[in-house]
């Protein structure tokens, strides 16, 4: 679901980019628009005009000036689109760690699941004679996470009892098996730890 989010706001990016570059030229390409033409009579002939002095000159000038700062050299239009181009790439750069750090994850939980099943393998042992275990699956110094922890564990099959020792609420259950390292495994999984109290 992350993923395909990140890939439509990736898509809407890159098309927002094509659209802006897209108008750009669009605009440059353009012509511009002439006005009509105007019609000059001919002005009736003016005296010579004195010599303009330095300062004219440069107030001149400054106008031109002016006009040349306003339009953008093309090497700037083309850093643009070179940093538009940079920004993208590293947005590609971004979604391609995210989703190889999904899937190193995914490799991590296969592995860890692969590991639990082999240490399950290794502590059967041969079935011997079935004998009854308590088996304490968590102390919580709260009655009510206590509660949860036996209405669960209760919902898996299991008996259970609520002992309160040592300022503390522990979750205790009563299993008959042959096997006590698997039911301990299983209680693990799903409790976080169990230990053998008997």
């Amino acid at each position: 679901m992350r993923k395909e989010r990140l890939l439509i706001l990736l898509g809407i990016l890159v098309a927002l980019i094509f659209f802006y570059v897209g108008l750009n030229k669009w605009l440059e390409s353009k012509p511009e628009s002439t006005p009509p033409p105007v019609v000059v009579r001919p002005a009736p002939p003016q005296p010579a005009q004195p010599i303009s002095s330095p300062q004219e000159e440069k107030a001149e000038e400054e106008p031109k000036a002016e006009e040349k700062k306003q339009t953008p050299p093309p090497e700037l239009q083309k850093q643009k689109e070179d940093l538009i181009a940079q920004k993208i790439q590293e947005e590609k750069t971004k979604e391609v760690q995210k989703i190889q750090e999904g899937k190193n994850l995914t490799a991590q939980k296969q592995e860890a699941r692969k590991e639990v099943a082999k240490q399950e393998k290794q502590a059967e042992k041969p079935k011997g004679e079935v004998k009854e275990y308590v088996i304490q699956i968590g102390a919580f110094s709260s009655k009510e996470n206590a509660d949860r922890a036996l209405e669960k564990a209760k919902s898996m099959g299991y008996k259970g009892e609520i002992v309160s020792e040592d300022k503390f609420y522990k979750v205790r259950v009563r299993v008959k098996t042959d096997d006590p390292n698997k039911v301990l495994a299983k209680l693990r999984s799903a409790f976080g730890g169990a230990i053998i109290k008997q």
